[in-house]
Parts: structure tokens; sequence; C-alpha cells
């Protein structure tokens, strides 16, 4: 594994008792990692480890780490509380696979199985996707990758609906054609020796997909559920009581403000029930010089020029933070041609830093972790 040692210079005020402020430079050493550059007037630093090393996953930050946010996530915050701090991203082993495609009533499923696997993980995709999603789209890649680390099975399965690609609104067995179709990968597993019938259960979804995601968990008992930016209706949350989590967008402009004010509600309704769960918000992050190296297909080199045709045009403030919503600041017309196959990817990556409705792995280790309790 190579490894690299970036130094973040991150410029504190501390009022003295004078009440004169004197700037009292912060060094933050990140091994393996990034960090987001200088900050004036701040108490806290992004950090991110390095992209994971082909056949392993990132597992944690040794050092400082009671500064951090969440010394297990790839992605956190680091506190600027002394002169000189240390972090270090950490990685374990990870098999390698690849899924097995199949057929079932007439829609694509994926899965992959590891031997006696602690639990199943169903994956739903948004309106307008597909089953595949799961395993090429980067951010949800990442996902299954270590959910397969930590010993889980995935499976992903279209939604029978294949013209609008969206996911029946019944929360029944006998009316909902998703949730047969769900059971029949299922009883399809079970007849492959791949699970039994006690096998701990998963629900997965992002946009349309979580909103279809708690439908499928209590009618099939699933053990929990995992909502990634969308609230869910009201017909569903005031019945189920399945451990759910969200994973919300804080500037998602799709379910808009209104939406994310909705999922608080609901976990609010579930803990007014008693049923266990929990509430995440992404917040807007700074687009850092290695952002766009976890693309496949781009260096760390590649990923600098990205960042520096952006932060060069006005694209990014004085603490590379997005200026503007990336579906609307025209920021496609900066970027070096050489990189015009990689848009839509470097797109996704805009979006998760401004916190748009995108999928993003930030808070991978927070779902697994929540599964996990309930396995």
């Amino acid at each position: 594994m190579n490894r690299t040692i970036k130094t973040l210079a991150a410029t504190i005020m501390l009022a003295t008792l004078s009440g004169v402020a004197d700037a009292q430079r912060s060094n933050v050493n990140v091994d393996s990692g990034s960090g987001d550059g200088r900050y004036r007037g701040q108490t806290s630093a992004h950090v991110w480890a390095d992209p994971n090393p082909t056949g392993m996953v990132f597992d944690h930050w040794s050092g400082d780490t009671s500064l951090l946010q969440n010394p297990r996530e790839s992605h956190t915050k680091l506190r600027i509380a002394k002169l000189n701090v240390s972090v270090t991203a950490n990685y374990r082993s990870a098999p390698a696979w690849t899924p097995t495609l199949e057929t079932i009533n007439m829609i694509q499923m994926g899965y992959y199985f590891p031997s006696s696997p602690v639990g199943v993980i169903f994956h739903f995709h948004g309106q307008g996707g597909s089953a595949s999603l799961f395993y090429s789209n980067l951010e949800r890649r990442i996902f299954a990758n270590e959910a397969v680390a930590e010993g889980y099975a995935v499976v992903s399965i279209d939604s029978a609906d294949r013209v609008n690609r969206d996911w029946n609104t019944s929360n029944d067995l006998a009316t909902s054609p998703d949730i047969q179709n769900v059971q029949a990968a299922i009883d399809r597993f079970i007849s492959l020796g791949l699970m039994t019938a006690n096998t701990p259960k998963f629900a997965h979804g992002f946009s349309k997909g979580a909103g279809f995601s708690p439908r499928v968990a209590r009618a099939l008992n699933f053990r929990a559920t995992s909502m990634s930016c969308l609230a869910g209706t009201p017909d569903i949350i005031n019945i189920t009581t399945i451990p759910t989590i969200w994973t919300m967008a804080q500037l998602d402009g799709t379910i808009m403000a209104g939406g994310v004010a909705q999922s608080r509600a609901n976990h609010q309704n579930l803990l007014n029930r008693s049923i266990p769960t929990q509430w995440h918000l992404a917040v807007p992050s700074p687009v850092y010089p290695e952002r766009f190296w976890r693309i496949t297909g781009l260096t760390a080199a590649d990923s600098q020029a990205i960042y520096n045709s952006l932060k060069q045009t006005g694209f990014l403030d004085g603490r590379n933070f997005l200026l503007a919503d990336p579906d609307a600041s025209g920021w496609q017309a900066v970027i070096p041609t050489q990189y015009s196959s990689f848009t839509a990817a470097i797109s996704d990556q805009l979006r998760i830093c401004w916190t748009e409705h995108t999928f993003f792995s930030d808070y991978n280790r927070r779902v697994l972790d929540f599964f996990n309790t309930y396995r």
C-alpha cells in the first residue's frame, strides 16, 4: 500500500485576555489520507482516508483519535484542539468478489453470498434506476464492498415496474409485486443453500427505494431498515415496528427542506413508539484536491488537475466549499477535456460535497453498525 502524508495548516484565532485575537497555527498531519486546507477562525477540519487499496477497505483512524468525530468513518471531522495533530488511516483485508446476475420473475437481480453470511442486505434503487447500480455506481459499490468485508451477503433487485422504474406502494405481500419478488429471491437463495429461513435480512434503500424499504421490511419481517434521502410516507411509518436508520442530505434539492424535516419527524415518531431508530444528516463538505481520486480510472494527479480547474475558475470558496449547487452552476465547462468521459462520476462527487440528492458512502459505518445491532 502506498501511503501519503499531507499537512494541513489550520489557522485558529484565539482570543487573548485583552480581547485581541492572536493567530496560532495548528499543523494536522494526515497519513494515508487527505484534508481540506487552511482554516481561519475555525475549530475543526474534515479528514478523508485515501481510496481503498486493492483487496482492502477502510477500517479505522489511529493517532489523535479523541479529536475525531468518528474514528471508524473514512470521512470524519477533526477538532483542532492543540498545536500538532496527527491521524493515520488504517485498512483491513477484504475479499474480492463479483455479483451473480440472474433473472427472476422477468426482472434482473444481482447477488453475492459469502459462506455462512452474518446477514443478507437487500438494496433497492431509486426511481429510474436498476439493480446494476449497486455494483457499478462508485459510492454504492463502496457500501457493498464494506458490507461484504463485514460478512454480509448483498442483493440488489429491480423494481417490478420497468417503465417508470418505480416501486409499488402497497405494504402487503399479497398486493405488492415488488415484495413478492423479494420473497421469490429469498426462496431462491434458500433453495440454493446460500441462506436459511433464519438468516437475518436487512433493507437498504435510496430515494424511492428507501420508500420501499420499510414496506418490504415489515411485510417480510426483516431485522432493520436503512433509508437514504427519503422520509417515508405515513401509511408505513405509522405502522412499522422495524428498527430504522435515516441518512439524509442537508441541501437535497429533490425532497427539499420539507422532506428532510419530515424524515426527522418520522424518526421522532418511531422514538415516541419506542422503536429503535437513528437519524443522521450529511452536511456540506469541502472539495479537497484528492476528492476525485476514488473514481476508477483517475489518479491523484488527475484529481488535483480537476480540483485546480474548479478552484482557479471560482467554483470553490476560500475553504474549498462549493459556492453553488453543482446541478446548476455550469462547472462542466471548466473541466479539462481529457476528463470529459468522467463527467457523470465527477458530478456525483460534487453533488455529495454539496449534499444534493445522491447516494453517499460517508455513513456506511453507521448503517452497518446499526444492522450489526439487530443481526
